[in-house]
């Protein structure tokens, strides 16, 4: 067994006083740094979730530029052919003009049902139709033909067509001067119009 004497115990007290010390200190110190350590994961994760949201926004965007260049030249191209808007009337009729006398047509005679609205919905566009009866006075009939296959390609507009006939006139003359075929068409002009809110 150790004896202590009197001068031993002073000094072990002080060195108790600075070893307790020394312990709450470190017990202190270490819980704040346990809560520091979890101050700074929480706003590490919050850090994390904000990068990750803006880095979704940015791919988000990134796929909304892409889709539209991709389609900007569509959308421009079905906006130039006439689907997109107004129809062009106007446009149509010279287009049937110029067209009657590439394929020297004796005449087209023509009448344009006013627009109805298609049945088929989309969020933010409307779809219509205008019913086109065509009237032609014929040679033979390749010029029928002819016409429409450039027609297709030149009239402003999207067409469908549903009907063409072709019926003889009389036995005709051979010289080219009268009409030999009567033919007559239907078809529909379809138009997209953004809908107004």
């Amino acid at each position: 067994m150790i004896k202590l004497k009197q001068g031993d115990l002073e000094l072990l007290r002080g060195a108790l006083l600075f070893l307790t010390a020394a312990v709450v200190v470190s017990a202190v110190w270490w819980v704040g740094s346990w809560q520091y350590l979890n101050m700074a994961e929480g706003e590490r994760d919050s850090a994390q979730r904000s990068m990750n949201a803006a880095r979704a926004q940015l791919d988000n965007a990134r796929a909304q530029e892409k889709y539209f260049n991709e389609n900007q030249s569509i959308y421009g191209n079905l906006k130039t052919r006439g689907l997109l808007g107004e129809e062009k009337r106007l446009d149509w009729i010279e287009t049937v003009k110029r067209l009657r006398d590439r394929h020297q047509i004796f005449s087209v005679d023509y009448d344009i049902a006013p627009q109805h609205r298609l049945a088929a919905e989309a969020s933010n566009v409307a779809a219509f139709s205008s019913k086109i009866d065509l009237k032609f006075a014929l040679l033979h009939e390749q010029d029928l033909l002819d016409f429409l296959a450039d027609f297709k390609v030149q009239a402003p507009g999207i067409f469908l067509l549903d009907s063409c006939a072709l019926n003889r006139q009389s036995v005709g003359s051979t010289s080219g001067h009268e009409p030999n075929l009567a033919g007559s068409c239907t078809m529909q002009w379809i138009t997209v119009k953004e809908k107004s809110l």
